[in-house]
């Protein structure tokens, strides 16, 4: 009876402590050297993307690396006014292809990255070669 009991406890505790696996909030469905077509499931899906693609990048793409290399919160007190005007006044979403709603209620959005950098180089945020 010990036994049974030792070994239901075990068991309970073992699955208990089983992490669920999430899924992520961004799939790539393509990418080249002029924009990047994302599947996102959140809430501000715009924001979110752009948020991604210039401050932490995506795994597995052609965007590992984020656009801007410095840390969000210094990049956006030494230029204020562009971020605000991006952010805020929703200028990012000039740079949206297309936008459609999926099926399952997830957001399939179409990124210009070709004009995002040259946006970026020609407001001084980033260098033309990334550094």
């Amino acid at each position: 009876m010990k036994f049974k009991i030792c070994f239901f406890v075990t068991l309970f505790l073992l699955f208990s402590s089983c992490t669920n696996r999430t899924k992520s909030d961004f799939q790539f469905i393509s990418f080249d050297n002029d924009s990047v077509t994302i599947n996102i499931s959140k809430e501000t899906p715009d924001y979110e993307v752009f948020n991604q693609l210039l401050f932490r990048g995506f795994p597995n793409s052609n965007q590992t690396m984020p656009l801007i290399s410095t840390s969000e919160r210094e990049i956006e007190q030494q230029f204020p006014q562009y971020f605000n005007l991006f952010f805020k006044e929703n200028r990012y979403k000039t740079f949206i292809t297309s936008s459609t709603k999926n099926q399952d209620g997830s957001y399939r959005i179409l990124v210009n990255t070709k004009a995002l950098k040259l946006d970026l180089e020609q407001n001084s945020i980033i260098r033309k070669f990334g550094y």
